[in-house]
């Protein structure tokens, strides 16, 4: 019995499927969101839109809420997370670990040109981290968008400061995303501009009672927040960072370049 060969193997053996699948990854990824199968993003516009705001089980043990209740198996409403932009040759947006409490590259490199008391200003603007939100939410009576779960991604400065102050002076609506007693949330967007960038912001929220509001089978149809970011490690992170040219933050051009989820540059703008 003539015995077998094994084969050889060549110099593209398992690099072709590993591009294959990194590209079906990224077809799914959008940026620092990795999309469930089935669940659209919800983008923000002008005028008027009714949403309903869905809770989702927590997953992780080290959620950024935690203190406030957001506990591993506990329902909670939102993600609240931080990102870096401009990072790598792409000029990417990256989920800044210290909103689960690592350590991050970029955050020390920025502290370390603080402490030196001779950086630029915009510099150390640059790296400043930004402040971000994640929601289930299902759009009600949209025009456009089916009354299904959608992840809404958008600035705390754009709609969770509001949210913050209206259940603040009315405490009555603290209970807006649960799933039994809920409300509509009716958020009115109007656009603003800061330098030569346009977004839109909440200026008002109001609370209307829902027409039905949901059983349990609802939380197995919203995303799982906890799994949707990509969070790079902390090589792959100061890796993506040395990419960087220094020069990319000596241009003075970019003073007014302002992102629209740039919130404390936003507001210091205002002022």
């Amino acid at each position: 019995m003539a015995k077998k060969i094994a084969k050889k193997k060549g110099r593209f053996s398992g690099k072709i499927k590993n591009a294959i699948e990194r590209k079906a990854a990224r077809r799914s990824n959008f940026g620092y969101l990795k999309l469930p199968k089935g669940i659209s993003l919800f983008k923000e516009e002008e005028g008027k839109v009714k949403l309903d705001i869905i809770p989702y089980i927590v997953s992780s043990n080290n959620h950024p809420d935690k203190e406030s209740g957001a506990e591993r198996g506990e329902q909670w409403f939102c993600l609240p997370f931080k990102i870096h932009r401009n990072i790598g040759s792409d000029n990417d947006k990256v989920v800044c670990p210290t909103t689960f409490g690592k350590k991050c590259p970029i955050c020390e490199y920025r502290a370390k040109l603080l402490r030196s008391g001779n950086a630029k200003k915009e510099e150390t603007d640059a790296l400043r981290p930004s402040n971000r939100v994640l929601y289930n939410v299902i759009p009600i009576d949209h025009k456009k968008l089916d009354a299904v779960p959608h992840l809404w991604d958008v600035s705390e400065y754009a709609f969770q400061d509001l949210l913050d102050n209206e259940i603040n002076e009315n405490e009555q609506y603290e209970d807006f995303a649960d799933i039994e007693i809920g409300n509509i949330l009716q958020i009115r967007f109007t656009e603003e501009k800061v330098g030569k960038n346009a977004f839109c912001k909440a200026n008002r929220i109001d609370f209307l009672e829902r027409d039905e509001q949901y059983d349990e089978s609802i939380l197995k149809k919203v995303a799982d927040l906890d799994k949707t970011l990509i969070v790079l490690s902390y090589e792959e992170l100061e890796q993506k960072f040395l990419e960087m040219e220094s020069s990319e933050y000596d241009d003075d051009d970019d003073d007014d370049i302002i992102d629209e989820d740039d919130d404390d540059d936003i507001v210091s703008k205002k002022k």
